[in-house]
This record gives structure tokens, sequence and C-alpha cells, in this order.
């Protein structure tokens, strides 16, 4: 029987083993309700609202999936949003919900999203995210939020005031994302006390407001992400000096202008760090000088840095000259990555590594070159970072073009880098020459290595 016979004549069919079945209790609809649930739950909350008009079996089953994501541009208008939300919550079951969504714009309805929000908790919700804007009235979060037993990720996008209750213990949250919150007073102490067991903290774009002095308390904090682009968020304030207690904390990134000051209390420095600052040369950077001496001596046990601006330590040379002899050693640092081009002959870049004598790996993400087309005093690097005599074996150039220049800055390295064992080279696609001419410029860097171990030099 060919497949086009099955399609026609469905009513019986054999199984493998002989048995004749009907055709049609193979329907979705014979399926029990537990069943029908669970594929309505893999559905986006909008399909599987509309599953409630395929029958009136069908009609609620929709309200008991665990996932609940709602945003405007479900419905044309508002209106629709508010009320399906109502219904979902209302008319939902014992079932308990893993994720609640919600992007909303507030106007004046504020006890409503409020209202919302407890209900979501009283259904253990794990999994809460809230965009709301367009406020048009206070708003403060309900305090049955603060006491969540259940709550194991938050991510709260809200201009607002943050005011936290007298008692806050997130129990199980172990994953905060704060963007836009204005913080104004010391309610934002107990909320960054609260969480025993938090592992991941991103705070972006939120304001340190009437605040000089908040401290991060977490025990357990693995990750710890902040961005603070705005120069809007430093309007009214000298700034806000945040200590950070994280004796297990790995990863931290910051992204920013350092409006604020940002301390590592002793042994909390994490393992890998991430500073990507953002300033105007032109104006006085005297506050960002001493800032950012402060967030690198708390980051001074850190083992890979990344820097996004090679010229970072050229704001302590410029503004803050006297910081430069209280610079602490990166003893710990084994892998340096600087993300923009780079001129090796930079007076910042090399004072930076004066303090890295232990540095095993040095990365130009975006590629090398000189001030100047000369090579001058035989290609001597003053003053001559220590690492370069005793531990530096790894060298990583990208955006390789093969330039005049480029290599120039190649040889001082090899030159100088007396125990390099390892240079790779990532050619750009300005890159000219197919492999013949790869092989001919390793070749040829190859043979200005100056260490008593022979260097390889790799062109990819």
């Amino acid at each position: 029987m060919d497949a086009s016979s099955l399609i026609l004549n469905p009513k019986r069919q054999k199984l493998d083993g002989g048995e004749e079945v009907e055709g049609s209790s193979k329907s979705l609809s014979n399926l029990p309700d537990v069943v029908i649930q669970k594929i309505i739950s893999l559905l986006e909350t909008k399909d599987a609202i509309r599953t409630s008009i395929l029958s009136k079996r069908w009609e609620y089953l929709w309200t008991s999936i665990p996932n609940l994501n709602f945003y405007k541009g479900l419905f044309a208008a508002r209106s629709p949003l508010v009320n399906i939300v109502e219904r979902a919550l209302l008319l939902r079951g014992p079932a308990d919900i893993e994720t609640f969504d919600l992007t909303f714009p507030v106007l004046d309805d504020a006890c409503r999203v409020n209202a919302w929000i407890d209900a979501t908790v009283r259904r253990n919700v794990k999994k809460l995210y809230l965009y709301l804007h367009s406020l048009q009235e206070p708003f403060y979060l309900p305090h049955s939020l603060f006491t969540s037993t259940t709550l194991v990720a938050a991510e709260l996008d809200i201009p607002f005031l943050f005011k936290a209750p007298s008692t806050v213990c997130f129990s199980s949250l172990r994953t905060l994302s704060l963007r836009s919150i204005v913080f104004s007073d010391d309610s934002t102490q107990q909320l960054f006390s609260g969480c025993p067991v938090l592992e991941e903290l991103s705070i972006e774009e939120c304001k340190w407001m009437n605040l000089k002095f908040v401290s991060i308390c977490a025990p357990q904090l693995l990750r710890l992400t902040i961005t603070e682009l705005d120069p809007q968020l430093s309007r009214g304030s000298d700034g806000c000096q945040i200590m950070i207690f994280g004796v297990s904390l790995t990863y931290f990134y910051y992204r920013g202008k350092l409006l604020n000051e940002y301390c590592f209390y002793d042994s909390s420095s994490p393992n890998e760090a991430e500073i990507h600052l953002s300033y105007n040369f032109t104006k006085k950077l005297r506050p960002t000088a001493y800032r950012l001496y402060k967030l690198l001596r708390g980051l001074s046990s850190v083992k890979e840095l990344v820097f996004s601006d090679s010229n970072a330590f050229e704001v302590i040379l410029s503004n803050a000259p006297e910081l430069v002899a209280q610079m602490p050693l990166f003893n710990d640092l084994t892998t340096l990555v600087l993300e923009d081009s780079v001129y090796i002959d930079n007076k910042a870049l090399l004072t930076m590594l004066q303090y890295c004598s232990c540095l095993e790996t040095l990365v130009f993400v975006e590629g090398i070159g000189l001030s100047s087309d000369r090579v001058e005093d035989g290609g001597v690097l003053e003053p001559l970072p220590p690492c370069f005599l005793s531990h530096l074996k790894m060298i990583e150039v990208g955006d390789f073009s093969g330039d005049q220049n480029e290599l120039n800055a190649l040889e001082i390295l090899l030159k100088n880098a007396m125990v390099l064992e390892n240079m790779l080279l990532a050619c750009s696609t300005e890159f000219q020459g197919g492999p013949e001419k790869k092989t001919e410029i390793a070749k040829q860097l190859s043979n200005l290595a100056k260490g008593p171990e022979s260097c390889e030099v790799v062109l990819v």
C-alpha cells in the first residue's frame, strides 16, 4: 500500500505487529489534558492564547502554562494586553509560574501592575523579567516580592525611584539584573545585603542619587557587570563610593565613564576583569584618574585583564602623576588583552607594563604599530617591561596587514622579548599576498628573535 492510499483511506491501518487501529484515535483532541498543556507550553504565549478558540475544552488549558510572556506588540492596543494579563492571572489554577515576562507602559496603572507582580509571587514565580516604562505616578514594587523564597532570576528595567521594605531576603535569588533604576536612600543597602546566594549581578545605567556609600555584600557572587555611559547619571552628584564584598568573585566587567568609585574589599579581587573606559581627553579628568587608580588597586590579584583602550593609563599619567609611584604590582596577571590599535612605544603602555612583571601572554586585538616609522636606539623599548626579560612567552596580534610600520613594531617586540616562544599574527582583509607571502614573513620575523630559544611565528 503506497502513501497516497493511506492518506485517502485513513480509517483502518495496521501496526507492524498486524494490529488494526482507528486512525481517528490518534487525533490531538483525544490526548489527555496534561499532554495538551505540555504541547501548549512549548508555544509562545500569544500562540498559546489563540488555542482557547479551538474548542470549549481548550478554552482555559493555556492558563496553566508555566511561562507567561506579555508585551505591547502582542496586541495593537494597550487595553487588550491589560485584559489578557489579568485573565491569565485571575483564571490560573494551582499551577506555579516558572517565568513571568512583562513589557508594559504603566501610565497611571501602577497599582494594577503591582497586583500582577504580587500574584506571580503567590504563584511561586522563579524568573521575573519586568520592563516597565511611561510611569505617570510613583511606582514601588510590592513588599511581597522582597521576601520571595522561589525567585531565582530577576531582571528589572524600570526608570523609577527604588524603595525597599525594611526586610529584604531573596533566599533563592541567583541572578539579578538592574537597569535605569534610581537608588536614593538607605533601602538600597537592604537590597544588596539581602541576596545571600546571589551569583550574578548586573547594574546598567542606574543612578546613585544622594548616596555617598553603598556596599554590595554577596558571599557567593561570581560575576559582576557594571555599565554607566550616560553622563546624566552623575548630574547633581559627586559620585558614590561602592564597596564590593565578594570573596567568591571570579569575573568583573566595567563599561563607562567612572562616574562613581568602585573598590574591592580585601580578598575580593576577581580572576578575570574587563575595563572599557569612555572619556573625553579635552576635559579635566583628575577625579576619573583617582577612581581608575582605586579600581586597579582592587584588581591587583587579577589573572586576566582586558582593556578596551591602551591609553587608559594615560589618564593617570596626565591627570594624577603622583599616583604612578603608588600603583599596585599585578604579580598574578598572566594575560593582558588590549582591544584597540596600539603603538608599542607608547609611554603610558610601557609604564603600565612595568607593574606586570609575570605577564606571559600579551594580545593586541586591533593590531600594533609605532608612533614613528623610525626604529630608534636599535629597537630598544624604554622603559623595558620586566616581563619581556623573564616571563613573556606569547604575543598575539590581530588585524595584521603587513605594512612596514607593523613589521618595524614586530621587530622591536621580537628583539626585546627574550623568552618569547610564540607569535601569532591574524591577517586582516587588507593583507596582500597568499600562503607563500605569509611563510616568507614568518621566516623573516623568526630570524629576528633574540631569545636563547627559537620563537615560532605563525600567520593565519
